[in-house]
């Protein structure tokens, strides 16, 4: 099977070449660094490090993603991660094995067990618990969490025609993959504080912007998928 590995970057030059040297090559066979109109070195230090640099300059997550998988449409399977060397690759192995034996077609890796203090403030556990609960609503499925790390059949992720260009993008992908039915599995990976400020929850307003598209996202496909149920 072919597995591609799709990190959105804006601004990850102290981190991004540490992120693509850490994806054991064994697991993963290409690696796409999304550059999202970075003002640094971050594309530099990308391909210095093996990835191939594709540039999207609109801003956005989902945009970033989009154009990663775009990139390499027909993969058998995708690995999505954030760029800040937040997540803990020590279970790529595991979720992928998941995969690949056809006991889930999308893998999340919680950010639970082995979570470095600071790494997630208690607005971003507040906000979190508050969207895994809604989904729960719709789908009637319990979820723990809308991590950054996830694996997913390629031909599963097509058939979700993902449309989400802002950060929410994963409440999209998860919202759906639940009220459809999709087999999800949950493997507790830890988590680590990233390298520089983030974007998002280094900011009130940052914060509150992601949480309402989080949110707006969850409540789009209840509307077009899971009010239907």
């Amino acid at each position: 099977m072919t597995v591609a590995a799709i990190i959105p970057a804006l601004n990850e030059e102290g981190a991004i070449g540490q992120v693509v040297a850490g994806i054991p090559r064994d697991l993963v066979d290409t690696i796409v660094v999304v550059d999202n109109g970075s003002s640094d070195r971050t594309a530099e230090r990308a391909r210095a490090a093996g990835a191939i640099v594709v540039a999207q300059p609109e801003r956005g997550y989902g945009a970033a993603l989009i154009a990663g998988v775009a990139a390499v449409p027909l993969v058998d399977v995708y690995v999505f991660m954030d760029g800040d060397a937040s997540d803990v690759m020590d279970h790529l192995a595991a979720m992928l094995r998941m995969v690949h034996c056809g006991q889930a077609q999308l893998v999340l890796g919680v950010r639970a067990g082995a979570v470095e203090p600071g790494s997630l403030l208690w607005h971003q556990q507040l906000g979190n618990r508050l969207v895994t609960w809604m989904i729960s609503c719709i789908s009637r499925r319990t979820l723990r969490d809308l991590p950054s790390l996830k694996v997913i059949d390629g031909n599963t992720y097509r058939s979700l025609e993902m449309r989400e260009r802002t950060h929410g993008w994963t409440a999209e992908l998860i919202s759906k993959a639940a009220v459809r039915g999709i087999a999800i599995a949950e493997v507790e990976t830890g988590y680590r504080r990233r390298i520089g400020e983030s974007k998002v929850s280094g900011s009130l307003r940052g914060s509150l912007l992601a949480g309402y598209r989080i949110i707006a996202a969850v409540i789009r496909v209840w509307r077009t998928e899971g009010a239907a149920r």
